[in-house]
């Protein structure tokens, strides 16, 4: 059975089984969590299923054919929002207090870090445009709103904004999920 972005939102899922998949965290220093991910701190990209481990510096991805464990990702630090691209390329990390101020970019297929910015502290919820050609980025504690270039990984423009929290495009008005 394949699941898609559409099915998943029909698929019951088993957080608890999620969290508890074999060797979570076991034997692993216990580390502070700053930010709880909310339920929806999780996306899809061609048919892997990227987790924010929490207390953990990884983001886990699990096969959504299977539901088990594929990888772990060592991040730069508590990964709150791994948020793919519409195309699936791409998964931007952003991470939880004191350390909220990078963002790190896994490619989907290798799940591999490709690159690692620093544009302030407080970025929370980004979004992409439809076509994924950028990615909008809130960055609530320097006032701005960060716009960068998917293709290249580099900043194009900073916007005023008096502490953005998010950034909701009408385009993803209807889907659930970070995807």
């Amino acid at each position: 059975m394949i699941i898609s972005k559409c099915s998943i939102l029909h698929f019951q899922v088993d957080w608890v089984y999620i969290f508890k998949l074999i060797g979570y965290s076991k034997g692993q220093k216990k580390l502070p969590v700053y930010k709880m991910p909310h339920l929806e701190g999780w996306t899809i990209a061609n048919n892997h299923d990227f987790l924010p481990a929490v207390g953990l510096h990884e983001v886990l991805v699990v096969d959504t054919k299977t539901w088990k464990e594929v990888t772990r990702i060592k991040v730069h630090t508590q990964a709150v929002f791994p948020m793919a691209s519409s195309d699936d390329r791409q998964i931007w990390v952003n991470f939880a207090f004191p350390d909220n101020k990078t963002l790190q970019v896994i490619d989907s297929e290798s799940f591999k870090i490709i690159k690692q910015l620093q544009p302030g502290k407080g970025i929370l919820h980004m979004e992409f445009t439809p076509r994924s050609e950028h990615v909008w980025v809130p960055v609530r504690d320097n006032h701005e709103i960060i716009i960068s270039d998917t293709q290249t990984l580099e900043e194009i423009k900073r916007l005023a904004a008096k502490k953005p929290r998010g950034i909701f495009f009408t385009s993803r008005a209807h889907r659930i999920g970070l995807y």
